[in-house]
């Protein structure tokens, strides 16, 4: 029997990589030989022993690849987007499985499938049963038949298409602040408002990303890394606040000064820390609207004063991942926005490398780090695992004195959500 190679997380702070046979194919079911493997927050916290998953396991749930075998009922039984597909196609694949359609949030919230507790998700699942292979850090995925395929047009590269699952949970992040029904002046977002993004990970890099090409007005971006702050203005930020050399006080007096004295409309928390929530609710104006996509793992709590989240009049989401057709605006937004998103990938690493990939995630320099099990890494590949510099037309940001695009030296590094 023909074998795979995965890198398997043992337990925490503990990867190796291993061989498993590669079984039969299922006649719904489909072999994708994997091209790129996005790195998320998620995994890193996985990985640090953030979570109650149990190992051993393979992560990676950012997944564009191959269909090297195509069960004969494949196309029958998944949902598949720009489909038919056949061998040799380009696909993407939504983490989420289809809901079961038959458990309580199924039948009484169905436009929110996420809650559905019976779904299989890619790089969720141990290393015990058949098939195994069910994560993205590996030669080959076994992808059942209740799967979310989208088929890649020629025009999207590979190296583009591993940003559509970060990008689907900031856009349904995002989706969260509109207003319920009709627009109505002044509620939740729409054109011109400002935003504040706490958390200068990749989601919150895609958020900001969409919030400009949906028609944001200021958007202010807050992290501790001064390259992901770099990339923030890249990606089309207007301000930046950095957290290492600035107060709570001093943000908080900053994004006032830059709103008009009342603080923004938006508040969009990426960051995955808890003090960064508290601090974004000092930040948001009367009235405003907060978003929490940050905290998909438990990494505490805070001291919380219910009073003041009922003087502000405030609207607070939480968005726990997205519908999975939620690739398609994904996918779109990527295709459509005039932002650098290619740059956002700072590092490439090689299946053998995935633990050292896991180290670099989240460090200063390094953005989004993916996994290329094969072919062999490249040279080209090899310079995009480089922090890269700006681009020769964009211009520095100017003195703190400024309203435009001002570097105020808040926010973490990562966001953490769940497809």
């Amino acid at each position: 029997m023909p074998t795979v190679q995965a890198a398997v997380l043992l337990g925490p702070g503990k990867m190796e990589i291993r061989e498993f046979p590669k079984p039969e194919l299922a006649a719904d079911a489909i072999w994708l030989k994997v091209e790129y493997a996005g790195v998320c927050g998620t995994d890193k916290h996985y990985y640090e022993g953030h979570s109650r998953l149990p190992f051993e396991m393979i992560a990676g749930h950012e997944i564009v690849g191959t269909v090297a075998e195509l069960g004969p009922r494949a196309n029958e039984s998944m949902t598949v987007v720009g489909g038919p597909l056949k061998e040799g196609d380009r696909v993407t694949v939504a983490p989420s499985s289809r809901p079961c359609g038959k458990c309580w949030f199924c039948l009484n919230v169905p436009t929110r499938p996420m809650l559905c507790p019976n779904r299989i998700i890619y790089g969720l699942g141990n290393t015990e049963k058949p098939p195994y292979l069910l994560g993205g850090f590996a030669e080959y995925v076994y992808l059942h038949g209740a799967s979310y395929v989208f088929k890649l047009a020629d025009v999207m590269p590979s190296e583009l298409a591993v940003l559509a699952e970060p990008m689907a949970p900031a856009y349904r992040a995002i989706t969260r602040a509109f207003p319920a029904g009709l627009p109505i002046h002044g509620e939740g977002y729409g054109p011109n408002k400002s935003v504040v993004v706490l958390g200068a990970g990749t989601v919150g890099l895609l958020a900001i990303v969409a919030f400009k090409h949906t028609g944001a007005g200021r958007v202010i971006a807050v992290d501790v890394l001064d390259s992901r702050l770099e990339l923030a203005r890249r990606m089309g930020a207007d301000e930046l606040l950095n957290a290492k050399s600035t107060t709570v006080a001093e943000r908080v007096a900053a994004v006032r000064e830059l709103t008009e004295g009342v603080g923004c409309d938006i508040l969009f928390d990426a960051a995955g820390v808890p003090a960064a929530f508290r601090e974004g609710l000092e930040m948001v104006r009367r009235g405003g609207t907060v978003v929490e996509v940050g905290h998909f793992v438990d990494t505490g709590g805070l001291d919380l004063h219910p009073h003041e989240i009922l003087q502000k009049d405030l609207t607070i989401h939480g968005s726990l991942g997205y519908p999975p057709l939620t690739f398609r605006e994904a996918l779109a937004l990527l295709q459509a926005t005039r932002a650098p998103v290619r740059d956002l990938v700072t590092h490439v690493f090689s299946l053998a490398e995935t633990e050292k990939a896991l180290q670099v995630s989240g460090t200063e320099g390094s953005c989004k780090v993916v996994i290329k099990p094969q072919p062999a890494i490249t040279r080209e590949d090899n310079e995009a695992s480089q922090p890269r510099t700006a681009h020769p037309h964009l211009r520095p940001p100017r003195a703190a004195g400024s309203h435009r695009r001002a570097r105020r030296d808040v926010g973490d590094g990562d966001a953490r959500h769940h497809p």
